[in-house]
C-alpha cells in the first residue's frame, strides 16, 4: 500500500487546504483537489466509475426545490453525487457560498455559510472517499472490477458558457495552436499539417455551440493532441497542443475524465 501511502499524504494536504479556505478561494483548492485525483493513474478510474450515470443537474434542481441534501443511501451513488456537486464548485458552475446561505444559512457572512458546507458535506465526503479508494486499492480482484456500460449519448455532452473565462480561455489556447500548426517550420508534412489545422478550426466551431457532444470533439482533437501533448515535448505546436489539453479539460469539468480516455491521454 506504498502507493496509496504517497497519494494520501498529498490527498490529505489538499483537502485540508480546501476545509481552511474562503469562499473566494475554494474553487481553486477544489480544483488542485480534484487535479490529485484525475491525474493518478487507477484513482481516476475509480472515481470515473463513481460519477458514471449521475446526473448532477437534474439532482441539485430538485436539491435546491425542496431544500433537501438527500444522497441516498447507495455508498458509491452517493460519493459520486457529492463529487460531482463540488466539482460544478471548482467550475465556478455553483457559488459553495450560495449553497451554504441555501441549505443551512448559519449567518449573512458568505464565509461562514461556505465553511458549514464544507464541513458538514465535503470533509465528511473527502474522509468516506479516501476509505473507499483504499479498500478499492487494496482488493486483489480489482483488475476485475467490471467497467461501467458505454456512457449513453445524453451523458456525452456537455453545456457550454460562451461568457465563462473557461471557455474563453479554451477557444484562445486552440487558436493559439491553429496559429503555431500554420507558422511551424519544423512540421513533418505540409499536407498533414494543413489537415491538423483545419480540425483543430472545426473543433472551435463545435464549441461554439451551447452543447457539444464530445465524441467528434475528441475525433477532430485526437490526432494533433495525443501526439504533440505526450509524445512530441518541444516545439511551439507541442506547447499550444498541451495548453489546449488544459484549457479543454477545465471547460469540460465533469467529464474530464471521459473525455481524457476518448482522446487517449
Amino acid at each position: 500500500m506504498s502507493d496509496f501511502t504517497n497519494f494520501r499524504a498529498v490527498y490529505d494536504e489538499l483537502t485540508d487546504e480546501v476545509t481552511r479556505a474562503s469562499n473566494q478561494f475554494l474553487p481553486d483548492h477544489l480544483r488542485n483537489w480534484f487535479d490529485q485525483l484525475d491525474n493518478t493513474p487507477r484513482v481516476s478510474e475509480i472515481v470515473a466509475r463513481l460519477q458514471h450515470g449521475v446526473h448532477i443537474e437534474e439532482w441539485l434542481r430538485q436539491a435546491v426545490d425542496t431544500k433537501n441534501l438527500e444522497f441516498g443511501r447507495e455508498r458509491e451513488k452517493a460519493l459520486g453525487t457529492k463529487l460531482l456537486l463540488f466539482r460544478t464548485v471548482s467550475d465556478k458552475k455553483q457559488d459553495i457560498g450560495l449553497l451554504g446561505f441555501h441549505f443551512f444559512h448559519v449567518s449573512r457572512n458568505v464565509n461562514d455559510n461556505a465553511g458549514a458546507f464544507v464541513a458538514q458535506v465535503f470533509s465528511p465526503m473527502a474522509r468516506e472517499l479516501r476509505r473507499y479508494l483504499e479498500g478499492e486499492l487494496a482488493r486483489p480482484d480489482r483488475e476485475k472490477v467490471p467497467v461501467p456500460a458505454p456512457v449513453p449519448a445524453s451523458d456525452r455532452t456537455v453545456s457550454v458558457d460562451h461568457n465563462s473565462k473557461d471557455y474563453l480561455d479554451a477557444d484562445a489556447a486552440m487558436e493559439r495552436l491553429e496559429t503555431a500548426l500554420r507558422e511551424a517550420n519544423d512540421f513533418p508534412d505540409v499536407l498533414e499539417r494543413e489537415q491538423r489545422e483545419a480540425e483543430v478550426s472545426a473543433a472551435r466551431r463545435l464549441l461554439r455551440a451551447t452543447l457539444v457532444r464530445l465524441e467528434p470533439l475528441a475525433v477532430l482533437l485526437k490526432p494533433i493532441l495525443v501526439v504533440y501533448a505526450t509524445k512530441v515535448k518541444d516545439g511551439i505546436v507541442a506547447h499550444a497542443a498541451t495548453a489546449t489539453v488544459t484549457a479543454l479539460i477545465a471547460l469540460i469539468g465533469a467529464l474530464a475524465p471521459l473525455f481524457k480516455t476518448m482522446l487517449g491521454l
